[in-house]
């Protein structure tokens, strides 16, 4: 098991749910967090390149490097893809 500490407004958790005391948050939050550790361990997520193996990973650039090779792909140039990261991360250089 790890501990961590995290601060909770406690203004804000008595407008959320004011029935709440510092201990019944804590055991509410604690099985949130153990539910999102349990999905995130058992579940795939296909958007992320750690979801699948070297293997896989090899195939997806392979398919792409033929998709670019036979004109079959659609190419950003640099500047949209940086723009694009940039609005979507909230970085502003």
């Amino acid at each position: 098991m790890c501990t961590y500490t995290i601060i909770v407004d406690e203004t804000a958790l008595r407008r959320l749910q004011p029935s709440f005391s510092r201990e019944s948050f804590g055991r509410w939050l604690q099985h949130h967090v153990d539910t999102l550790v349990e999905d995130m361990a058992t579940e795939q997520h296909p958007d992320s390149p750690i979801a699948r193996s070297e293997e896989e990973m090899r195939a997806v650039v392979e398919e792409r490097l033929q998709q670019l090779d036979a004109g079959e792909a659609t190419l950003i140039p640099g500047e949209q893809v940086f723009a694009q990261i940039r609005a979507r991360y909230g970085f502003n250089g």
